[in-house]
Protein backbone atom coordinates (compact mmCIF):
# COMPACT_ATOMS: atom_id res chain seq x y z
CA UNK A 1 0.00 0.00 0.00
CA UNK A 2 1.18 3.49 -0.78
CA UNK A 3 0.05 6.72 0.77
CA UNK A 4 -0.53 9.67 -1.49
CA UNK A 5 -1.24 13.16 -0.18
CA UNK A 6 -3.77 15.06 -2.23
CA UNK A 7 -4.41 18.78 -2.10
CA UNK A 8 -8.15 19.47 -2.29
CA UNK A 9 -9.11 22.93 -3.33
CA UNK A 10 -12.67 23.87 -2.62
CA UNK A 11 -13.66 26.59 -0.24
CA UNK A 12 -10.67 25.72 1.92
CA UNK A 13 -7.36 24.22 1.02
CA UNK A 14 -7.08 20.82 2.62
CA UNK A 15 -4.62 17.97 2.43
CA UNK A 16 -5.73 14.40 2.80
CA UNK A 17 -3.86 11.15 2.76
CA UNK A 18 -5.13 8.49 0.42
CA UNK A 19 -3.94 4.93 0.75
CA UNK A 20 -3.71 3.23 -2.62
CA UNK A 21 -3.09 -0.49 -2.97
CA UNK A 22 0.00 -1.23 -5.02
CA UNK A 23 -1.95 -2.21 -8.14
CA UNK A 24 -3.73 1.18 -8.23
CA UNK A 25 -0.51 3.09 -7.62
CA UNK A 26 1.26 1.03 -10.29
CA UNK A 27 -1.50 1.82 -12.79
CA UNK A 28 -1.23 5.53 -11.95
CA UNK A 29 2.53 5.34 -12.57
CA UNK A 30 1.90 3.57 -15.87
CA UNK A 31 -0.52 6.29 -16.93
CA UNK A 32 1.98 8.92 -15.82
CA UNK A 33 4.62 7.42 -18.12
CA UNK A 34 2.17 7.17 -21.03
CA UNK A 35 1.16 10.82 -20.62
CA UNK A 36 4.80 11.92 -20.46
CA UNK A 37 5.59 9.92 -23.58
CA UNK A 38 2.51 11.25 -25.38
CA UNK A 39 3.08 14.97 -24.88
CA UNK A 40 6.80 15.14 -23.95
CA UNK A 41 5.89 16.80 -20.68
CA UNK A 42 6.99 15.62 -17.25
CA UNK A 43 3.91 14.40 -15.38
CA UNK A 44 4.10 13.99 -11.62
CA UNK A 45 2.00 11.52 -9.68
CA UNK A 46 -0.01 14.47 -8.32
CA UNK A 47 -0.77 15.90 -11.73
CA UNK A 48 -1.71 12.44 -13.02
CA UNK A 49 -4.08 11.85 -10.10
CA UNK A 50 -5.61 15.30 -10.58
CA UNK A 51 -6.12 14.61 -14.29
CA UNK A 52 -7.75 11.28 -13.47
CA UNK A 53 -10.05 12.98 -10.97
CA UNK A 54 -11.07 15.63 -13.49
CA UNK A 55 -11.69 12.91 -16.05
CA UNK A 56 -13.83 10.87 -13.65
CA UNK A 57 -15.87 13.87 -12.55
CA UNK A 58 -16.44 15.18 -16.08
CA UNK A 59 -16.55 11.99 -18.11
CA UNK A 60 -19.74 13.10 -19.86
CA UNK A 61 -17.79 15.38 -22.19
CA UNK A 62 -17.57 18.48 -20.02
CA UNK A 63 -13.81 18.10 -19.57
CA UNK A 64 -11.89 20.53 -21.76
CA UNK A 65 -8.54 18.87 -21.44
CA UNK A 66 -6.47 17.94 -24.48
CA UNK A 67 -5.94 14.54 -22.90
CA UNK A 68 -9.65 13.61 -22.62
CA UNK A 69 -9.76 11.47 -25.76
CA UNK A 70 -6.43 9.85 -24.89
CA UNK A 71 -7.74 9.01 -21.40
CA UNK A 72 -10.97 7.56 -22.78
CA UNK A 73 -8.97 5.28 -25.08
CA UNK A 74 -6.36 4.39 -22.46
CA UNK A 75 -8.88 3.66 -19.72
CA UNK A 76 -11.45 1.92 -21.91
CA UNK A 77 -10.51 -1.56 -20.70
CA UNK A 78 -9.66 -0.45 -17.17
CA UNK A 79 -13.11 0.09 -15.72
CA UNK A 80 -12.37 -1.82 -12.50
CA UNK A 81 -9.24 0.31 -11.97
CA UNK A 82 -11.32 3.50 -12.29
CA UNK A 83 -13.94 2.19 -9.87
CA UNK A 84 -11.28 1.24 -7.31
CA UNK A 85 -9.46 4.55 -7.81
CA UNK A 86 -12.59 6.67 -7.30
CA UNK A 87 -13.80 4.63 -4.34
CA UNK A 88 -10.43 5.15 -2.60
CA UNK A 89 -10.69 8.89 -3.20
CA UNK A 90 -14.26 9.06 -1.90
CA UNK A 91 -13.48 6.95 1.16
CA UNK A 92 -10.56 9.23 1.99
CA UNK A 93 -12.67 12.35 1.60
CA UNK A 94 -15.09 11.31 4.34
Amino acid sequence: MRIFTLLCMSQKIKYMDIIFPDYIYDEIQSLQKELSHKDSRVWSISSTVNLLLRFCLHEDGVIYDQNASFLRDYLYAKESFLEDFTSRIFMSAH
